[in-house]
This record gives C-alpha cells, structure tokens and sequence, in this order.
C-alpha cells in the first residue's frame, strides 16, 4: 500500500511541476520610489522623484515619480516616448511631447498589477486642441485621464488635479513586459502638465491546477501518514 501511495503522490508532483505556467513572475522593483531616485527604473524627460515638498502628499511611504511635460520642451518627442517604451509608431499620434518612465516586468497569466495616479496640469480651461494628457502602457497605450478630469485645486506648482486614484490590470497572458507610464502635451509645448505614480505592485495569483496539485500532494501524503502511523504498524503486529 506504502508504494501505492508513494507511486500517486510522485504522480502529483510532476502533474504539478508540468502545468505550472513556465514564466516564473517577479515583484516591482522599487514600485513605491522609497530609495528616493529611480532605481530599477529608466527614465526619459523631465522626471524626478519628490515627497511631500511638492506639495502633494505622496500615496505611500515617503517618495512618489513625478513626471511632467515642462512649460518648455522636454526635448522628447511622441516618437521618441514611442520608441523608449515599446509602443507601435502612431500610437501617440496627435501629441507633441512628453516624459515617461518604464521598467521590464515578468508576468503570469492571472497576475494583477495596481498603482496609484494623479495627473496634473496648468491647463485650467479644458480644450480639445491642447488636451494634455496621462497614460500608463503594456504593450498598448491606457489612457489615465486628461486635462478634462484634473477639477481639484492643487497646492503644488500645477493647478489643478484629479487627486491620487487607484487602478488595477489583470494580465491575462504570460510574458515580459515594457511596463510604462507617462505624460503627454497636446497641441503645444507651453503648459505644464504632470503625472504622479506611486506604490506600484504586482501580485501574483497562484493558477488553479497549481493550487489542485499542491491538494493532491497533501492529501496522498496525509493518507500515506495515517496509514502506516505507529498505532496501526502495532495493530498488525498483533
């Protein structure tokens, strides 16, 4: 009976080891800016990290990237945004130029990536031709908000804002991925707009057949236990 058991529990653990995804996922590194620079992360534009001075205060912790579009060029253009985060050309058709930042990510089907945003901008009077705007990337451009969402008054150097809100993507197929966020101008160069992002995480979820092979395992191994226990290894002595 021993090897009976013994033959099913080996049975679960290469059904387990078989039908694990093959990417093996990894978490944010630095995702809440706490090291006060941009460590682990690349960086084109005008982008900075800063705590409370800016005047907004940050959504974890003591530090938030703050990416911002200048009321002066920031020397990068769409195309180049582009280009440093992996997105198809025309994707940022219509804008002029930006900031972004970008970090390589590993990713399990299942895994859920959150973070919390806040756009800014001086454009105080919503206009189509210079709708300046926030977005966040894998693979496709997400857009965050724009110049028609930033209602709140602001204590920082920009007008107006949205206020920090929370966003979740669910990825839905493993990979590595260009994880991406920036800040665009519309229209013209001479207003700032800015994007802050802080407290980045991603967390994996376990798949199913993980979880039923991981149940299979215990169970044969509990059955394996009790059965050849000391209690019943006296029991068939007698």
């Amino acid at each position: 009976m021993l090897k009976w058991s013994s033959l099913a529990l080996a049975i679960a653990t290469i059904f387990l080891i078989t039908n694990q995804e093959k990417v093996q996922a990894i978490s944010i590194n630095n995702g809440s800016f706490e090291t006060g620079d941009f460590s682990n992360w690349d960086t084109t534009g005008q982008a900075t990290v800063e705590g409370s001075s800016f005047n907004v205060a940050p959504a974890d912790g003591t530090y938030q990237a703050v990416l911002e579009t200048l009321q002066d060029e920031t020397g990068i253009s769409s195309s180049d945004l582009e280009t440093f985060l992996g997105l198809s050309s025309g994707s940022l058709t219509g804008s002029v130029e930006g900031s972004a930042i970008k970090q390589t990510i590993t990713v399990n089907a299942g895994d859920v990536l959150t973070f919390y945003w806040n756009f800014l901008t001086d454009e105080v009077s919503a206009d189509p031709d210079f709708n300046d705007f926030a977005f966040f990337s894998v693979s496709n451009i997400n857009q965050l908000a724009n110049t028609y969402d930033a209602t709140v008054f602001s204590f920082s150097r920009l007008a107006q804002q949205t206020g920090y809100q929370p966003y979740t993507y669910n990825f839905t197929t493993a990979g590595i991925y260009t994880l991406g966020f920036g800040v665009i101008d519309v229209g013209d160069t001479t207003v700032n707009s800015a994007l802050l992002v802080d407290n980045v995480e991603l967390t994996p979820v376990p798949e199913p057949v993980t979880m039923f092979g991981i149940l299979i395992g215990a169970g044969f191994g509990y059955a394996a236990k009790m059965r050849f226990s000391p209690q019943q290894k006296k029991a068939k002595l007698k």
